[in-house]
């Protein structure tokens, strides 16, 4: 069995077949509501003079993006709901003080005051009509599919041919269907709006009644559809690996047709991890040639490649332009990139500490737990490039917190010299040529990369130096693992590919392959 189908059988899981009704679905959901989307801009770089001339360039129509666009925003859509469990769909809010908003305000307030003056004596019904019709929608799109009964009974009194006659006669009351519109409303709401519906029956001006009316139906409409997400969630967890699979083979397609290269990140990315293991491997074959022992082991195979691909993320550069294979995910592992520097941090600066001060502070784990807390607090929200000007701020407080223990405990006070090499050690900590902050990140990425190549059928061991921050640690590699899950089952098949040709191109250039030797 080649390497590529090592890769297959690791990275490929069996996955049924999604429903024919699942594109449908997603695709309304995707066009109702604002999707986030990461957006790059590719270099079109000229080829060098002794390169073959480009062919002519090619023209993609407007369909074609579009269809391309739409497809990245369902299978965002559908991701996001599968690998979310806290995925829910918020009502879109203008910015505050923008002119998107004033318009909104604006048009609203000229909606409602003309309603207003209509109904002044004596009163014209003629906005009531649209009115209406507006709350009978607003509350046929909040009701489930079995609701047919009630769907019928709606229809029967807001009957708008029947609301005309009324109106025409001088016969039409506006509370008489508010009564009847918040009956309904109090059937289907969530327990979170009760008290908006009892304020509701409290409302007796018509104009503030209604207006009031649609805001609770628009939450109502927002928290039906975040229902319907969580009753679908267990289907499209289970759906949304062939979803993707099929919406990202749509992209690569329409990007093919552009003549441009979907997978050119995706491929830069393992194409540099074969070359980093390729360096492990030279190094554990000069050590095994000089010392005389035993054959090296494999360092470049396909498990191994996608492993250490993924690695890269939890060190990833911010100029480096992400694998398209992962941009649905990128926020999610920059978050965890910046959550394990975080509390390697951490962990780093509590060594110092508890080297510098000594005995005095050596089993005093309240202090530890304590001093923990404080740093993840103070280090909440700040990246690798901000630290350098909040570290001395942080080793004050450190010191601070030491000192309080000290005199807690009966010891003496540190004195002016220590409190400076503590300061010292501290700021120092931070730079990443520093012995203990290499050797703790050291110990953090072996961690979770033996993690990702073990078997799980035994419990590892946390590295010293880390068990203050053993829940982080086992926080961040389950996150790190279940994305990884997803993403192998997603894009597996487009790695196998990759991986499959890399290794080929490897095995050509080998000093002790057939080609060489002709």
């Amino acid at each position: 069995m080649d390497d590529k189908d090592d890769l297959d059988d690791s990275l490929n899981g069996e996955f049924p077949s999604p429903r024919k009704d699942s594109d449908d679905a997603l695709s309304s959901s995707a066009d109702s509501e604002k999707m986030t989307e990461s957006k790059r801009r590719r270099m079109n770089t000229p080829s060098p003079a002794f390169m073959v001339a480009a062919s002519p360039p090619r023209f993609i129509s407007f369909d074609q993006l579009m269809t391309a666009a739409n497809g990245i925003a369902n299978m965002s859509l559908a991701h996001e709901i599968a690998v979310d469990s806290n995925f829910k769909l918020e009502k879109l809010e203008p910015e505050q003080n923008s002119i998107e908003k004033q318009v909104k305000e604006i048009m609203h307030k000229a909606f409602w005051d003309a309603l207003d003056e209509k109904l002044k004596d004596p009163p014209d019904y003629s906005h009531a009509i649209v009115l209406m019709e507006e709350v009978k929608q607003n509350l046929l799109g909040i009701l489930l599919p079995q609701h047919q009964r009630l769907k019928a009974h709606i229809n029967e009194v807001l009957d708008m041919d029947l609301i005309r006659q009324k109106i025409d006669n001088d016969a039409f009351d506006f509370h008489y269907y508010a009564e009847f519109v918040i009956s309904i409303m109090a059937r289907l709401c969530a327990p979170a709006r009760d008290e908006r519906i009892k304020n509701l029956r409290e409302i007796k001006e018509v104009v503030p009644l209604y207006k009031e009316m649609f805001e609770v139906l628009d939450l109502m409409k927002m928290d039906m559809a975040n229902f319907t997400i969580q009753q679908m969630r267990p289907y499209l967890q289970q759906q949304s690996v062939d979803y993707e699979k099929k919406k990202f083979q749509e992209f690569l397609k329409t990007q093919q047709e552009a003549g441009t290269n979907g997978l050119e990140f995706t491929s830069a990315w393992l194409e540099r991890s074969v070359d980093k293991l390729e360096k492990l491997q030279e190094k554990a074959s000069q050590s095994a040639e000089a010392e005389a022992t035993a054959t090296p082991p494999t360092y470049v195979t396909p498990a191994r490649i996608i492993n250490e691909a993924y690695m890269e993320l939890l060190e990833w550069r911010d100029e480096t332009v992400f694998p398209e294979t992962l941009l649905m995910d990128q926020s999610r592992y920059l978050e965890l990139r910046d959550k394990t520097w975080r509390f390697s941090l951490v962990s780093s600066i509590l060594l110092v500490t508890y080297n510098t001060v000594g005995a005095p502070i050596a089993g005093v784990k309240d202090l530890k737990d304590k001093l923990k807390t404080e740093l993840m607090v103070l280090l909440q929200g700040v990246n690798e490039s901000q630290i350098h000007d909040l570290i001395g701020s942080i080793a004050d407080r450190i010191i601070t917190d030491v000192q309080a223990s000290l005199k807690e405990h009966s010891f003496p006070a540190m004195d002016e010299a220590r409190i400076k090499v503590l300061k010292g050690q501290i700021t120092d900590v931070v730079k990443q040529d520093h012995t203990v902050n290499k050797l703790i990140k050291t110990r953090v990425l072996d961690f979770i990369r033996d993690t990702l190549m073990s078997n799980h059928r035994s419990p590892l061991k946390i590295p010293p130096g880390l068990s203050a921050v053993e829940h982080e640690l086992s926080e961040v590699c389950g996150q790190f693992l279940r994305l990884i899950a997803h993403n192998k089952a997603v894009f597996g098949y487009w790695y196998s590919d990759i991986i499959s040709k890399l290794l080929k191109l490897q095995e050509d250039l080998s000093p002790s392959s057939p080609a060489k030797k002709a």
